[in-house]
């Protein structure tokens, strides 16, 4: 029983997605519905929903660093096991920002 109410449940959103119409009736009003018959034989435009919104790239090292830093860790680790790596700094700084620039 525990299975399908978390189913449900996650499936749920997908549901109460529905379509959005817009449509001008003869008086010039904007009307927004979801029923693409409430228009009658006045044009109706479909609407598509915006996409979820994009969250900017955090500053400092990019995944490129990062990866390059780990494989060279790796290699040190490989060829000296005491080997104890820095911490991984910025290769460019940003004024006003807290990244510490050496």
């Amino acid at each position: 029983m525990s299975k399908l109410l978390t189913l449900f449940l996650c499936t749920m959103p997908l549901l109460a997605q529905a379509q959005i119409y817009k449509w001008v009736d003869a008086r010039g009003v904007v009307h927004y519905t979801d029923n693409k018959f409430e228009a009658g034989e006045t044009p109706v435009k479909e609407l598509k929903p915006n996409g979820p919104p994009s969250t900017p790239l955090p500053e400092g090292v990019t995944w490129q660093e990062r990866d390059a830093e780990f494989r060279r860790k790796q290699q040190y680790k490989l060829l000296n096991p005491s080997y104890r790596p820095r911490p991984l700094q910025a290769s460019h700084c940003q004024p006003n920002t807290a990244t510490v620039c050496r």
